[in-house]
């Protein structure tokens, strides 16, 4: 539930920088402020969406704090919907820290996480979608990622779902009017309204196809660099991400835990993640991290497996080939500096004809460009210009468009099989409410506070 306290916090992240913000949102917003600020001139009309200089005090009025700018937006025009204050300081730590405990002294509560965004949900200034879209515009890993959030933010996502929304409301009118005057109207002079229901159905389609490559841009692809033990796995991470991520010896088996890293290719992220070569394990330890190997080949976008060119083919490089031939797979062949021991036509027939086979040298960065672009076309990852086109990147969205989806074809198939016209209604009742989860006209508390304790604190 929402509280009616006043909230503070500090919206800028924590680090040293030339400004701060601290955000206070609330019945006692301007209250507070006039007892914490004293403007460097006398007259201050605290008119909305002014920015006025002066300094913030201490309670008692005996110390200044810091040199400060202050807004003050009036609530309902405000991003919460409340009266809310804006503290723009110098930006360290130790004075924000200050500033806030002086808030606190003075009646404001400590904001929890997206405190701020939900209540500007619970307020109406923006719905559940466009609440989401901020925090992944926050989070965003790429530009492309960000347009897609603020497209969001701006309600596309929201327009579109409003659409599909009425297409089922006028559906769900004109069934309704049939079962009030059931016994007055015959069936044949009733028909089902099958032309909004298609439509709904077609928006929700057009939407759910969009995901995989939202996705992508979202949340870049997971590769997963596999190989037996030696074979170059780390130095291959550290070339790719130009840092020193992972030791490199030659000493079997150095790699036991999972290392993560990621790069930007192209406009998609690639998150890399090196691993244990894959052997009869010598040890305890080396057996967990071999079991987390397969665990997370599994969950891949990508499997990169990287054979060493300089000695002859394995039966543990068959086995990881063999294991992952219906993955998306990219092999590499390291150590292309050197003479190879064996032919590339070696492994042909091991894998499917489409699969790309890339020579490189890890240690001396060849073939490093050419393997790049083979992993992003290998999933279809490329940048492109912004379309306007509404996509929808969020997993629960998709997961609630799907529920719709499948309330839409048991009410076609209800019509089809000349049921009573309730049964149809319910399942187009269903859809609507799952419509409506997504913007959250329709959500419990549990899933508003999960939703909201992800967020930044501060916004």
């Amino acid at each position: 539930m929402l509280r009616q306290d006043t909230i503070a916090a500090i919206a800028t992240p924590v680090a040293t920088g030339g400004i701060g913000i601290i955000r206070i949102s609330g019945p006692q917003a301007l209250e507070i402020a006039r007892l914490i600020f004293k403007p460097s001139k006398t007259n201050c009309p605290w008119e909305s969406h002014v920015l006025y200089h002066g300094d913030i005090v201490s309670a008692d009025g005996k110390n200044t704090l810091d040199e400060v700018l202050i807004s003050f937006m009036r609530g309902p025009s405000s991003f919460t919907g409340e009266d809310v204050i804006e503290i723009n300081c110098h930006g360290s730590f130790v004075i924000m820290q200050k500033i806030l405990s002086e808030l606190v002294s003075l009646g404001c509560c400590l904001a929890g996480p997206g405190e701020f965004s939900q209540r500007a949900f619970f307020n109406n200034k923006l719905d559940l979608s466009q609440a989401e879209a901020l925090a992944a515009m926050v989070a965003a890993p790429t530009p492309q990622a960000f347009s897609l959030g603020l497209a969001q933010l701006k309600g596309n996502l929201s327009a579109e779902i409003e659409k599909a929304r009425s297409l089922l409301i006028e559906a769900l009118a004109s069934l309704e009017a049939s079962i009030d005057f059931m016994e007055d109207v015959s069936a044949e002079e009733s028909p089902a309204p099958t032309q909004q229901i298609d439509e709904a159905k077609k928006s929700i389609e057009k939407l759910l196809a969009t995901y995989h490559e939202a996705k992508i841009i979202t949340q870049g692809l997971n590769v997963v660099i596999t190989g037996k033990p030696n074979v170059g796995k780390s130095s291959l991470l550290n070339a790719l991400t130009g840092k020193k991520k992972a030791i490199v010896t030659d000493i079997p088996g150095t790699t036991r835990d999972l290392i993560v890293d990621e790069i930007v290719v192209h406009g998609t992220v690639l998150n890399l993640m090196d691993t244990a070569g894959i052997r009869q394990p010598k040890d305890a330890i080396e057996k967990e991290g071999i079991s987390l190997v397969w665990e997370n080949l599994a969950n891949a976008d990508i499997v990169l497996i990287l054979l060493d060119g300089s000695t002859p083919l394995s039966p543990e490089d068959e086995e990881i080939i063999s294991r992952n031939k219906n993955a998306n797979t990219v092999i590499a062949i390291n150590k292309s500096d050197v003479p190879g021991a064996w032919d590339v036509k070696k492994i042909a027939q091991l894998i499917a004809p489409e699969k790309k086979i890339i020579k490189i040298s890890a240690k001396f960065g060849v073939g490093l460009a050419e393997l790049k672009k083979a992993v992003i076309d290998s999933c279809g990852a490329h940048f492109r210009p912004d379309t306007g086109e509404v996509m929808i990147t969020n997993l629960r969205h998709k997961l609630s468009l799907e529920k719709a989806q499948k309330n839409i074809v048991a009410a076609k198939e209800a019509i089809a099989r000349g049921e009573s016209p309730e049964i149809t209604a319910f399942e187009l009742r269903e859809a609507v409410d799952n419509f409506d989860e997504i913007t959250g006209k329709k959500i419990n508390d549990e899933v508003l506070d999960k939703i909201f304790s992800g967020f930044c604190i501060g916004k």
